[in-house]
């Protein structure tokens, strides 16, 4: 059987985004073939979590953050300027600009951009590989500026060079490196790629593209299904000892990023490691994601819509919890995820939705727990004693150490807190209306 290419002409649409707005990864990979000796490439991402608890919506936040960089994208020229998107990114290319455009942001979504000239040499797959390498530099460059709104410098180079003495904690750095990569499969020649209506980014998992369709063919007895990866960049550790769980994407190169902050590493050695341990980590969150979404069929369907997560329909939360499993036994001590379901019986689609991300937000209060709850929750079924008090804790624990990391969630509890009121028992309902 024919290998699907991973990089396809003309380029694909970027899921998610709104019409006419083509896939990074296809974009450069045909910026390769092009044969030009030096580009000009730019990165302009979005404060998406700023977005979200705004809106508090995540697909409406999404949505937002993607219309915004649509506008950025169509405030250039064109002619010089090739634009394409991926998460939360636009990525502009040009061949004959010796510098980056000048940017228009609308009001409501905070970005960051930053830029750099690509040098391409040798052949398509090498020269794949260093605008996708460039592309990574650049946007932790874009991610530093969007969060420093004090650096004034936007070429890419200085900017990543200054992570030590602007960040100065490993753990910034680190959390820093573990940005997303454009395409997580690299550049090599041969790698099989996404067939018709799956992510170009994830090979084997619908696209956002899709769902459209999976509504319009959906049964009444089916449910909403939403799935995320717990603390993708952290990892979870075990709530009695504090014993390592999963992996994280930024614990993964926290020495790297502590060798960095010491003077033991130069830039250059670090952001070439921590690539290289990037691409090994989007293709575990690519097998884990693809069996989440091969186990639920054929009777029900997930699609990749949320960066670390998918959402979908399916026929039953056994039939989710199911897929759960089988993709956190796939990925043991990589990477867990957890789900929440929602039925549609009665209820419209927004609805349902919005009961199943609350599910998927009483998953998150539970993890690093053996509680059942912790891979799959079900909107409607009520916490037993055991699952309430570690819910408690760890909302109560956000609650004390204030603003800082996870506080989000905090954020997200108290929005929900007549369906907390509903699913915990009655012993800590006085407690979480304290938080």
């Amino acid at each position: 059987m024919a290998v699907t290419a991973a990089f396809a002409r003309p380029p694909r649409h970027a899921p998610g985004f709104p019409a006419d707005c083509a896939d990074a990864g296809d974009v450069l990979g045909r910026t390769a073939e092009e044969g030009w000796r030096t580009v000009t490439l730019v990165v302009v991402t979005s404060a998406l979590r700023a977005s979200v608890e705004e809106r508090g919506d995540h697909d409406a936040g999404l949505r937002r953050v993607r219309e915004s960089l649509a506008l950025v994208a169509d405030g250039t020229d064109g002619s010089r300027w090739s634009a394409s998107y991926y998460g939360k990114d636009l990525v502009l290319v040009s061949r004959d600009a010796a510098g980056p455009p000048r940017l228009r942001f609308a009001e409501g979504v905070r970005h960051g951009w930053a830029w750099d000239r690509v040098p391409l040499d040798g052949s398509v797959e090498r020269r794949r590989r260093a605008l996708l390498f460039a592309c990574y530099e650049v946007s932790l460059a874009a991610r530093l500026r969007r969060d420093r709104a004090e650096i004034q410098e936007t070429r890419a180079g200085p900017v990543v060079g200054g992570v030590p003495r602007v960040l100065g904690t490993a753990a910034g750095a680190a959390s820093l490196l573990a940005g997303v990569l454009v395409r997580p499969l690299g550049g090599a020649d041969g790698v099989p790629g996404a067939g018709p209506g799956e992510d170009p980014r994830l090979p084997g998992v619908p696209s956002a593209d899709g769902w459209s369709e999976t509504v319009a063919g959906r049964a009444a007895g089916d449910c909403y299904a939403v799935t995320d990866v717990h603390d993708i960049e952290w990892g979870t550790l075990r709530r009695t000892d504090g014993a390592r769980l999963t992996e994280g994407n930024a614990h993964e190169v926290l020495s790297l990023a502590e060798s960095w902050l010491a003077g033991r590493a130069d830039t250059a050695a670090v952001l070439r490691e921590a690539y290289r341990l990037r691409l090994g980590r989007e293709a575990d969150l690519l097998e884990h994601l693809r069996t989440l979404s091969e186990t639920v069929r054929p009777g029900g369907r997930l699609h990749a819509t949320l960066g670390d997560g998918l959402s979908g329909l399916v026929p039953d939360a056994a039939a989710l919890r199911t897929a759960v499993i089988a993709a956190n036994g796939r990925t043991e001590g990589r990477m867990h995820s957890g789900a929440g379901v929602a039925r549609l019986a009665g209820i419209d689609l927004a609805a349902a939705r919005e009961r199943a991300h609350f599910s998927l937000h009483v998953t998150k209060t539970l993890k690093g727990t053996a509680c059942p709850q912790a891979a799959v929750h079900e909107f409607g079924t009520p916490l037993d004693t055991e699952a309430a008090t570690y819910a408690m804790e760890f909302l109560g624990g956000l609650a004390r150490s204030g603003a800082g990391h996870a506080s989000h969630h905090l954020v997200h509890a108290r929005r929900w807190r007549d369906w907390w009121g509903e699913h915990l028992p009655p012993s800590a309902r006085a407690a979480f209306a304290r938080l």
